[in-house]
């Protein structure tokens, strides 16, 4: 996994500034989502397990409210939606094992701090480890990732927006 790390850090401070991003969604808008979010979701599950959610439901919140004002107008009556339920219950089963999360983590933190720093390091490669889980629930796929793959037109923006 150390090796894919690395090709995707890489990739990253290459690609994510030169890539295009219409996303209105930014770190403002979506840490404190996080934030709020695991602290709710941790009174139901593991503080792993509750991040995974959490991130999860980022994903899908960005995709259906582009413009994060959008979000915040969210209903009890929304929540209670099939749509919302179905949202809620793809997100609430995470794939990973703790020790993969930290093998992830601490690699790409030791790989990314140099050019950006600790805490945005930490904040980066938690964005995406929590989009790549999304996208390959087993460790051993996610390890499969080449350099072609980021350089896709969808990880392009993916990663551009673990960069904001």
């Amino acid at each position: 996994m150390k090796k894919s790390i690395l090709i995707i850090l890489v990739s990253c401070f290459i690609i994510g500034k030169t890539a295009g991003q219409d996303s209105r969604w930014k770190t403002t808008d979506r840490v404190p989502f996080i934030t709020e979010c695991v602290k709710a979701a941790k009174a139901g599950m593991s503080e792993d397990s509750a991040k995974f959610y959490c991130y999860c439901m980022l994903v899908k919140l960005e995709v259906k409210y582009p413009d994060p004002n959008d979000a915040g107008l969210i209903t009890e009556e929304t929540l209670n939606s099939p749509e919302f339920k179905k949202m809620i219950n793809d997100c609430l089963g995470g794939y990973w094992k703790t020790e993969d999360r930290n093998d992830f983590m601490s690699s790409c933190i030791g790989a990314a701090k140099d050019g950006m720093g600790e805490e945005k390091a930490r904040s980066y490669c938690e964005c995406m480890m929590f989009k790549i889980e999304y996208r390959y629930p087993s460790y051993s796929e996610a390890n499969k990732i080449t350099k072609q793959t980021l350089e896709t037109p969808e990880w392009k923006k993916m990663i551009q927006t673990c960069l904001e």
